[in-house]
Order: C-alpha cells, then structure tokens, then sequence
C-alpha cells in the first residue's frame, strides 16, 4: 500500500499485522521504519557578490530536515559543504567565474536528500592592475593594461574630459582612444565585465593628457644686455601654461608661464640664446612639439672708468657682465685740440706726453659680433703741482690770515683752487676750507692755541699736489660773562666765566675804580671778593686775560655798588577794606641817592612793588579783609639793603546777592562770598522784628544756612555779616516766607462719559482765610476758594489727570495732589476669526476711539460650559477648545479702572486634527520614501495633501497614508508637509517634516604646482547640492589633515607642508546626515632647493665645490642632480653628498655650475647656480730677460699650452718702493726705473678674464754696470 498525507523529513514507523477472519484476532506484529523525503528547498538566492565570495541564501522547506548540503562547481573544481541554518557565505571562488550553486535538505537519517535547488552566477571580475600610457599624441591616447587575476570576458573603456562620456568594449588590454582634444586632460575608466555581461568589477579610473599642438609665430619682439623678450601665438587646442627654455650652448634654464609673452631676464650679455617655447597640458609634463628662435644679447656697457698721472694717464676701466671682441678708446681736449684713439683687447690703455692740471674726455666702445655699446664719456685729469711758502699776515683770538705763491707751471690752469688744512698742535681733530686765490683767513680758531698748517695745489676733479706746511698761535680770548655783585656794605664779589677756549696756565688781571683811587689783583680762579670799600658808594671793575705779557686778551669792564644800610620803625598807621599806609625812620648815612622799596605779599605771594623817595607809603588796591606782609629795602642804583617787614588784615567787605527760600518747615539762606577774603561769616533770622536763630563763626568757605523747624506760610527777615581780624561788616536784611500745606487726596463724586466731578479736603493746621485752590486739568488751571472742580467736554474711555496746590503768601504754592480717571468707552467693531485650529479658534477687532489702556473681556461657550478671560489687544487667541465644534465667543471691552462698554457675539467652527509619526526615509539621490499614522478622531472623509519644496515644488492629494516623492534634487534638504482636509475643504494643521536627499560623489584631482610647501585639491562641482565637503590629506610622515569647506568651494590649498613627501587626498561631500567619499589620489610636494654653492679648490683640470645641505628634508627621500656646463657641452651628475669635484675639466674654461634637489616622483626644485667659476689656466713657458741695461730690462715669455684670447698676464718685480705689478697682453715687457748692477726677480702669471691666476713663473737677471771713465 501507499501511505500518503505524510510530513516532508519526518521519520515514520510503520508497524504491520496479520488479522484473522474474525478481524480482531491478530498474529505478532512486523515494524520497520523511514523517513520521508524532505521538500525542496524554497527561493534560492545569491547576494553579496565579490570577486572572491558569495552570499547563499533559501527559504526552509515544508516539512522537517536534518541539515542542508550545499554543492558549488565551477566546471574543473567541486566543492561542499553541510550547514543548518538557511545562509552560507563560499569563499575561495576565482574572480570572475560562472558557478553552479546547488542546495539539498537532507533528513535526520543523514542520507534521505530532497530534490536538488540550484542556481548559475558569476564572481565579480577582479581588480584591474596598473596601467601604462603607451603613447600620447595630440589626438590620442594609447593604453594597456594588466588583467586582473581570475576570469574577464571583456572590458569596457569609458572616458570623458569633463563633457559627453565615450563608451567602447575589448576584448584585448589594450586600446587607442583617438579623436581626441589636443592638450586636454582625460577621464579613463577600465571595468572588467564577466561572461554573463552583467557582473562587473571595481572600475579602474586614471588620468592622462593628449599632447598640445605646437605654438605658433614666435618671434623676438626685444633685446637688451640682459634681456630677450619673446611672444607667440596660442596653439590649437587646449594646454595649460608654456615652458620657455634658454641656452647659449653651455648654460640653460627653463620657466614655466601661462601668458603668450616672456621677458627672459638675466642673461648674459653679447651671448648668442636660443629660445625655446612647448606647451604643456594641465598634468604639467604632457608637452607638445617646441619651437625655437635664436638672438643675441647686446654687449655691456663699459663703465668704472679710471686713471691717474701727472704728464700722462693710464686708463682702465671695467666690463661689469658679458663678453665682447675688443674695446676701442678715445681721448681728447677740445681746449687743447687733442684727440687720439687706440683699439685693444684688453681693459687698459696709456696716454703719454699731457699737459698737467687739465681735463681729458675718455669714451670706451665694447664691440661683440655686429653689437656695441658704448660707456658714458668720463673726465679725467692729470695733477697739479705744489704752491709757494706760505706767509702771517694778520692774526686775531679767532683767525689768522695766510698769503702763498702762485704754485709753478700751472699760470692759465683753468680750475684751480687751494685746500687749506689746519688743526692744533695738542689736538688731533683737522679742518680744512678752499680758497680760488692765494690767499685765505683762518677764522673760528681757538685762542691761545698753536695751530699747525698746510696748503695743497687742487686741480681738476680735486686732484691734489704735495703740501707745504707752517705752525703758528691766535691770541687769547677775552673773560666772559663778567658780573659784579654786593656782597656787604663794605665789599663787592666780581665774578666771570672762563674765556673760550681757556687753558690752565691762563692768568686774570682784576682792576678796581672808585672815583679817586684804583686798586690792581691776579687769581687764576674766576671770581674775586674786593674789600674795604664803603657802604653805598658804586666800584668800575676790569678784567683781562692774560697768557703771558704781550699775549693777552681785550679789557672786560664792569661796575655795581656796595650795600646801603636798611630802615627802622616800620610802621602801620591807617587801614580800610582796599588800602593800607606805612611809615619808617630813614638810615644814619643816609645819601641823597638812596630811594626805598616797599613790597606787598599775601600768603607769601608778592602782589604789589613800588618805589619812593619819602619815609612813608600806601598800599592800594588790595583785596578786602586779606591779611598782608610788607617788606621795605634801601636802594641806590638798584642795589637793595637788607629787608624790614611787617603785616596787617584790611578790612573786610559786606557780603551780596543774599537769598532765602523756604518749604513749609525750613528756610535756607544763601549768599555770594564778599569781594575779597573773609575769615568767618555769622548769619541772623527774625520774625516780626525779633531774633528767632543765628549762626556764628560760620567759616570763609560756607556760603549756605539753613534753619530749621519754622512755621509753615509765616514771613521772616535774615541778615549776614563778616570778620576779618578785628574788623566786621554787615549786609542789607531780606525777607522771605515758609510755603503753605498742600491739600488733601482728591476723589471723583461722579463720573459720565464726557465729564468728572471731583473734590478734596482743605489743608492742615492753614488759615482759611490766607490760601486758596489752584487746580491744573487738561483744560487749563483755574483759582478757586472751593475744595471741588467739575471737569466736563472729555473723550469716552480715557483718562483725564487733575492737579491741586494750595497758593499762600507771595503766591508760593504748595505740593501738588494729583488724582487720575476714565470716561466710559465704545463697544468693539467688526469682531471675526483670524485663524481657526483643531483647538483654537483667534478673534481680531475693531475698537472706536481706541486707547492703549483698554483690555476686552472674552467670553466663549458651545452650550455646554463657559469660560472667560481678559486681555489687551484687539485679537485673542482662545484655545482648549474641541475639534469641529461650535463656539459662541462674546467681547465687551473695559477700561483700565473697570468700565464697561456693550458685549458683541460672533459664532465659529474648530478645525481637524494634523497627522502624526510623519517620516520621512531617503532612499537615494533623487526619492524620499513618507509614511505617518492618521489625525485623532479620524474621518472616513479625510484626504491627505502632501507640498514639496526646497528641492523642486511638488503638490499632490491622496486618500492613503503613505507616499513615494521622486525627482528630487541631490544633496538637498526637502520639506514636506501633509495636511488633513476635511470634507467641507477646511483643512488641519500641516505636519511638516525634513529630509536630505543623498549628495553626488565628487571626482577630484590633485596637484603640487612646483610648490614645495603646498598640494592643490580640486573638484568640479557635482549635480544638486553639497552642504559642505571635507578634504583629507594624509601624508607619509605626518598626521591626516582635515579641512571643512563650504559648498561654494571646489578647491582647497593645503600649506605649511614638507618638501618632497608623498601626500593622499581625498574629497568627502556632505548634505545633511548624508556623505558620499570619492576615492584616494597620490601627488607629491616639490623638494626644498639645496644651499648656496661655495667653490673650496680649483685646479686646472678640476673644481672642487659644497653647497649647504636642502633644508627640512630628514626623512624624505632625495638626491641632488648636479650640472656643469661650458661651450663644449655639460655633464650630469647624481649624489646623496654636499660636496662634489669635478674631475677632467679644461685648464682656463669657466663652467657654469648648477645644482637641485630630486625628490619622490622625480620632482625637481628650484635650481641654484654658480656661474663662471673657472679653471686654473696653465703657467708662461720659457720666461727669460731678452735684454738688460743700465735701469731697464726687457723679458719675454711664451704663451701657455691652453692660450685663449681672454688670457692677461701679471708680471711682478721688486721696485725701490716694494712690489710692483703690471698687466699686459703681450709676451714681452720692459722694467724700467731699476738700479745699475742691481739682481732682480720677477715672476708672470696667467690670468683668466675673471682674473684666475695660474702658477707663477720666475726668473732674475741683473741691469748693467755703469762704467765711468
């Protein structure tokens, strides 16, 4: 039989039995047992695909099952394996094969298996490996590519420069993209696809650049002796700057430019360049085809002209860069008539047979090739000779006058003058003046003093002859400043400065005169007291100074007058406020020259001084009640005795402007000080004629009184006096009165909408008869004897201010009492809704005669409750309220003391519920997923409206509570709001919700730009938008850098790094909680350039040089490249050293030496020169004296082996003087100006025009013998 309806997997026992015929007798049973066959396994999937792995998952099958067997076979390998859960992630798979994935269940007997599941896919290609640019062109790129491990069926190239994406496939790895922009960068992307043309691997993406076209029409456009500018025409295409290259054959250079111009400076002057122009794409090494142009620089400018001589000039000058053929020189005197020219290779020339103390011109013309340029004209001047002896004719304290002969052989010079020195014998400072004749005045000298002198002969351009010399003294100077000053009765002080310039060996002769007799004294002090003379009586005085007899100063003169005697009996006898008169006894011997000085002082300050004849003065004018010190001396001719003083007060003056004013219990009393000083002040109050206070001994600087505890409305009179010493003086009495009480609080006894009637109490403790009532409204103020007012013709609902003051005596009035109140006001107008909620309803009104003061009270009820509340505005918000119901809502309007207009009514409805739980889920760039939960007490009638803004206007209404938005922007934050609308169309409150869309993935680049400080991060900016990106930089020795940038950026700069390191970028774009990373890319900084160069050793074959290692490079990896160029070519050289020798050099050559730095990814820095650094030349051969007379010899020598036509050569010799050199071309030389049957040595090195000197070559010889017969 077959058992059917049976579980999948399960194990069953099957028990079978025989039956008799009477169906109930049975024989032994037989069991055996099975299980069934489990189900197929459900929904076979693989996810999670990789190069080297997959993800495989099912759904179980109906039934029961032990385990599952999973099989997987490529085709040539087989593996599997048992699992129990419903996943298995295979691994070890081979990049891009086609697999057969195969799962069974299997039973719990470990062997009864369900049919078979299976399922084909592909492993991901795997990563593509480096690329290489073939070959660049300017319309293609050719490129290969290894191929990743595993299996690839094909590749798809994808490549695009900023526009359209290009697309094609291969088979091959490799492929020529053509048809392209000349000088443009490119985009190339490889992707591996596998056999099912859907499965692709990571893509591969690169950059490389098509060539640039060839620039057009160079042409130099100018030349200088330093200079070449050039310009050119733009090529086709696209490139992004120009390298300009220069060489005159043995030195070149390069600059990079991004104009279509270029002055290429610091050039070699007479040097033939040739320029060279490329254009270079943005990658900045992809060049194009160069163009060349060649030009000559013109040669320098002679100039450093110089020569000296007396009957001739030996002229040299100096050629301050470049090279030239030869010079030719002129000189010449338009006065003279005199003009000759010589042509020579070197940079000296001799002028023989001149006429001394004149003016020759000398132009020097540098050729080169078909170029010259000649040397601004220089004047030079031959010497003149010495003047006669020099002669004193006239001689001062201060100067001296000199006389000379007119120097020899120089009558008719033109131009000559005299420089006269002078400076004393004991001091070392020297001055000096010129004179155009032979005579001068030495002036401003010291006194006293030897002074030594010379005169020199000037000629053109201040050329000097030798001096002619003379010593000779100036006089002495006169005593300055000289004074003479009483000392006693009996004596007189003279006293002076020293003369200018004095010296210590100076005397002082001091004569003293009276009328009848003279007296004579020396010192060598400055000052002398002369004694025994008589009182009064006046001294001439003069003093000399004096060297030694016969050397002396001019007579100084002076004269004062001994001592008078003083007065006695200093007296005051008469005083008043403005006036004080003195007397005294006049003296023993008293003179009728004597006169008296009398002086006034307060508080030590002297005020008044004056003179007189007569034994009695007075003082005027003097401030009142001051006290004063008076001072009297005897005077004769200004000379003043000793003083007698004595002191005394003037009476003082009344005091002014006296005020009193009083309030209701208390009178203050003021007043303006008395002119002049005061010692104290004593103030008096009275009522009805009798003294009621005082106030005594007040001091000078109080000028207020008050009195208190007085009698409210009552007049009374102060009067204020002063003191001074014993004298007082009293001022006018004056009379005020205390203010009245004011009255009591006002209250209102009725009140209308247009009037208000109030009233008061009367004041206390007032006499009825002496105040009345001054009331102030906004209607006026109006006096009145009654204690009520009716105020009428107001405005309903505002408040009116009343003020009241009792008025007394004088009309003062009292403090105000001031009362406040309100008409009634006018109903509100127009009374509607202004917003409608689920639970609030907000009314706005209208109010008649609106004041700011007004409140309204609202009241609201739906029939069954009531509320109310009061508020200030003319709208209100009510809330609490339940959704769709309807509402009475009443407003009465009320001013700020409780008055009340009429209520007015209105009727409204409540608005719905809004959503709830509205989210909003962002499933890409361009969708957002919303979903919410329906409004309390929903509505089968509810719609939802869904506005979309802030990422493109959306408006949509749907009946379902959720939605999908679509085409939206990237990288925007949208808002959405959804709204229920009921079924008459009134609608809930939006629930309103934000979310970002996803940002797009930015491809960036990155670029050292030769800095070696600083990498460049750049980005085009992707579609829709990026709130704010972040760029990393990781470099290889230093910390990840991270900077925030805003969305408007599309670059940032990253500085302050270190030279010649390799650093990785990467771009991170931010909208939101959402980021999108682009991938990493690699550049370098430039490395730092070495340090100056500095030669240690030269040879004739080789030049030995160090140069300060790149600064901040620990770490990086770098070498240094070293060139050395001369006509002949250069060499290059690499070394991780500071130092380096150039070996096999040619003797006499000058090299131009270079040097950089060469860091990671072959970045060169700036480059550091040396230039013209040249080579010992080889030494003179077969140096030997060719003749010898009696003060000459001539020597001859032979060129070196390496002669070049810059070479010079140095000859040496020992002269009666020392050393002596000459420079000459020629390979022969004659010594002059030698001793007869003298030895001499001399030697001749070779110099280069840079003035390297080879070693010397020597010899001797001896002059000849002069024989007397």
């Amino acid at each position: 039989m077959t058992i059917s309806n049976l579980t999948a997997g399960v194990q069953y026992k099957i028990n079978v039995t025989a039956v008799a015929d009477d169906n109930h007798t049975d024989g032994q049973s037989t069991a055996v047992t099975q299980y069934t066959k489990p189900e197929v396994v459900c929904n076979l999937s693989v996810t999670n695909i990789t190069t080297s792995s997959v993800y495989v998952m099912w759904t179980e099958p109906k039934g029961n099952r032990s385990f599952y067997r999973v099989h997987w076979t490529s085709g040539s390998t087989n593996r599997r394996d048992s699992v129990t859960e419903t996943k298995l992630i295979i691994t070890e798979l081979t990049a891009g094969v086609n697999y057969s994935f195969t799962v069974i269940a299997v039973a719990g007997d470990n062997q009864t298996e369900s049919e078979m599941a299976q399922i084909f896919h592909h492993t991901r290609p795997g990563i593509i490996g480096n690329h290489h640019i073939v070959s660049q062109n300017t319309s293609s790129i050719s490129v290969n590519w290894t191929s990743p491990p595993g299996e690839v069926f094909m590749y798809r190239l994808e490549w695009h420069n900023g526009g359209v994406l290009m697309t094609r496939y291969t088979n091959d790895t490799f492929a020529v993209l053509s048809e392209l922009i000349s000088g443009t960068k490119y985009t190339i992307t490889v992707i591996a696809v596998a056999g099912d043309n859907e499965t692709e691997g990571d893509p591969y993406t690169f950059t490389s650049f098509t060539r640039p076209e060839l620039v057009r029409n160079l042409t130099v456009t100018n030349v200088t002796t330093s200079s070449v500018s050039v310009d050119w025409s733009e090529p086709e295409g696209n490139s992004s700057f120009y390298r300009v290259q220069w060489t005159d054959g043995q030195f070149n250079d390069t600059v990079d430019v991004s104009e279509t111009s270029m002055t290429i400076s610091n050039l070699t002057a007479g040097v033939q360049y040739e320029v060279i122009v490329t254009a270079v794409a943005d990658d900045n090494h992809t060049d194009g085809q160069s163009t060349a142009v060649t030009q000559y620089t013109r040669p320098a400018k002679p100039g450093g002209i110089t020569g000296q001589g007396t009957n001739s000039l030996s002229v040299s000058w100096t050629l301050p860069k470049g090279e030239v053929d030869h010079y030719v020189v002129t000189i010449s005197n338009t006065i003279l008539n005199y003009s000759i020219t010589n042509i020579t290779e070197a940079t000296t020339a001799n002028f023989t047979d001149l006429y001394p103390g004149r003016i020759y011109d000398i132009r020097v013309t540098a050729v080169a090739g078909n170029l010259n340029n000649t040397s601004d004209q220089a004047s030079l001047a031959t010497s003149p000779t010495p003047p006669g002896s020099i002669i004193i004719s006239d001689r001062t304290n201060s100067s001296l006058l000199l006389k000379w002969a007119i120097p020899v052989l120089m009558e008719g010079a033109p131009d000559i003058s005299y420089y006269i020195t002078y400076h004393q014998s004991e001091r070392s400072e020297l001055q000096n003046k010129t004179s155009t004749v032979n005579s001068t005045e030495l002036s401003l000298l010291f006194s006293g003093i030897r002074y030594n002198i010379t005169v020199e002969t000037v000629g053109p351009q201040n050329l000097r002859s030798t001096a002619v010399n003379y010593s000779t003294f100036t006089l002495p100077n006169p005593v300055l400043n000289i004074a003479a000053h009483p000392k006693s009765t009996t004596s007189i002080r003279v006293e002076w400065s020293y003369p200018l310039g004095a010296q210590s060996y100076y005397i002082y002769l001091i004569t003293t005169y009276s009328t009848n007799a003279s007296q004579t004294c020396l010192t060598s002090n400055n000052s002398k007291d002369i004694v025994g003379l008589k009182p009064g009586t006046r001294y001439n005085i003069s003093v000399i100074t004096r060297i030694e007899p016969g050397i002396e100063s001019t007579e100084e003169q002076t004269f004062n007058y001994t001592l008078p005697k003083a007065v006695t009996n200093l007296t005051v006898s008469e005083v008043n406020t403005t006036a004080i008169r003195l007397t005294w006894v006049k003296q023993s011997d008293f003179k009728t020259s004597y006169s008296y000085l009398v002086i006034a002082l307060q508080d030590a300050i002297e005020v008044q001084k004056n003179q007189t004849e007569t034994e009695t003065y007075t003082f005027f004018h003097l401030t009142p009640g001051e006290l004063y010190t008076f001072y009297v001396f005897t005077v004769v001719e200004g000379v003043k005795s000793t003083r007698e003083n004595t002191s005394s007060y003037t009476r003082p003056e009344a005091v002014s402007n006296i005020i009193a004013i009083g309030n209701t219990t208390t009178m203050s009393v003021s007043w303006t000080p008395a002119v002049g000083a005061v010692v104290s002040y004593t103030v008096l109050l009275y009522r009805d004629g009798q003294l009621v206070g005082n106030s005594t001994v007040l001091s000078n600087t109080t000028v207020t009184k008050v009195f208190q505890r007085l009698i409210p409305g009552v007049l009374y009179c102060v009067e204020v006096f002063t003191t001074s010493g014993s004298f007082e003086s009293y001022s006018q009495r004056i009379c005020n009165a205390t203010l009245p009480n004011p009255p009591g609080p006002i209250t209102v006894v009725s009140q209308t909408v247009k009037s208000i009637n109030f009233t008061w109490p009367v004041p206390e403790g007032m006499d009825h008869n002496k105040y009345n009532f001054s009331v102030s409204t906004v209607n006026g103020s109006y006096l009145t004897e009654n204690n009520w007012f009716l105020l009428d013709n107001l405005e309903s609902g505002s408040p009116y201010n009343i003020s009241v003051v009792t008025v007394g005596i004088y009309g003062y009035e009292s403090t105000a009492v001031t009362a406040q109140n309100y008409t009634r006001p006018y109903p509100v107008t127009s009374l509607r809704e202004e917003e409608i909620t689920t639970n609030s309803v907000t009314l706005v009104w209208e109010q008649m005669q609106s004041k700011s003061h007004y409140s309204y009270e609202v009241q609201f009820t739906n029939g069954s409750f009531s509320s109310s509340k009061v508020v200030l505005n003319t709208t209100d918000k009510i809330i609490g309220l339940s959704s769709g119901s309807s509402y009475n809502f009443t407003v009465t309007t009320q001013t700020a003391d409780g008055t009340r207009a009429s209520p007015v009514t209105v009727s409204y409805y409540t608005r719905p519920h809004r959503i709830r739980l509205l989210k909003a889920e962002t499933l890409n760039t361009t969708t957002v997923n919303l979903t919410w939960e329906v409004p309390l007490e929903d509505k089968s009638e509810y719609k939802y409206r869904i506005q979309t803004s802030g990422c493109g206007s959306q408006n949509k209404t749907i009946a379902e509570n959720r939605a999908q938005i679509s085409a939206l922007t990237p990288g925007t934050e949208c808002t959405f709001c959804v709204s229920v609308r009921a079924a008459n169309g009134i609608e809930g409150e939006a629930e309103c919700t934000s979310q970002y869309t996803k940002p797009e993935t930015v491809q960036p680049s990155i670029s050292s730009r030769g800095s070696n400080s600083s990498i460049l991060v750049s980005w085009p900016k992707p579609s829709g938008k990026v709130e704010y990106y972040k760029v990393y930089l990781n470099g290889t020795s230093s910390a990840i850098e991270e900077k925030e940038l805003n969305s408007t950026s599309t670059s940032f700069l990253f500085e302050s790094l270190s030279a010649g390191r390799l650093y990785t970028a990467r771009v991170i774009s931010y909208s939101g909680p959402f980021n999108a990373s682009s991938g990493s890319i690699t550049n370098a900084t430039f490395p730092n350039p070495p340090g100056s160069i500095e030669v240690l050793t030269k040879t004739t074959s080789s030049i030995e040089i160090r140069w300060e290692e790149a600064p901040l490079m620990t770490g990086a990896s770098f070498v240094y490249k070293l060139t050395d160029t001369q006509s002949q070519g250069g060499r290059i050289f690499t070394t991780n050293t500071t130092s380096h020798t150039f070996a096999s050099l040619l003797s006499g050559f000058s090299y131009n030496i270079s040097i950089v730095t060469v860091g990671v990814m072959g970045f060169e820095s700036e480059r550091v020169h040396i230039y013209f650094v040249t080579t010992r030349p080889l030494s003179v051969e077969s140096l030997v004296p060719r003749k010898a007379e009696e003060n000459n010899i001539t020597v001859t020598w032979k060129e070196p082996a390496d002669y070049k036509g810059g070479y010079r050569y140095n000859l040496t010799w020992q002269g009666r003087d020392g050393p002596i050199s000459n420079i000459t071309s020629k390979t022969e030389y004659t010594i002059y100006n030698l001793d007869p049957g003298s030895l001499y040595s001399y030697n001749v090195t070779t110099e280069t025009s840079d003035g390297t000197q080879s070693a010397p070559t020597s010899n001797s010889s001896c002059t000849s013998m002069i024989i007397r017969v």
